[in-house]
């Protein structure tokens, strides 16, 4: 643990500045304070861009996840003897392989972020 005295003027930056990027004054000191340790002059950035980059995964697995229940409906079916309606095993892989695409680019990206 390590304890810093600062203004009020100074504090009331410091948690504006954390409000703005949603965090915690604490966390937003953290970041700040190894991001300069480390030399980088943008503390708060690539943290913002890495979790919008998260979310979109995120968002992604939820439809994959929603897709392969659609795959496992039409297979059941299938299996019962029954037809689907038509159309919807199609609809559903076409969902499945664009949603994949987008995996495949976020991944990309990622890549050509650390390099």
């Amino acid at each position: 643990m390590i304890a810093v005295r600062f203004t009020a003027d100074e504090k009331a930056e410091i948690i504006a500045a954390a409000v703005r990027n949603r965090v915690y004054p604490s966390g937003f000191l953290a970041t700040a304070g190894l991001s300069a340790a480390r030399g980088s002059t943008t503390p708060l950035d690539s943290n913002d861009q890495l979790d919008a980059t998260i979310d979109e995964l995120v968002a992604l697995r939820a439809q994959i996840s929603r897709v392969g229940n659609n795959i496992n409906q039409i297979a059941y079916i299938y299996n019962a003897g029954g037809q689907p309606r038509p159309g919807q095993l199609d609809h559903a892989l076409k969902t499945l392989l664009r949603t994949l695409a987008q995996v495949d680019a976020v991944a990309h990206a990622l890549v050509r972020k650390r390099v």
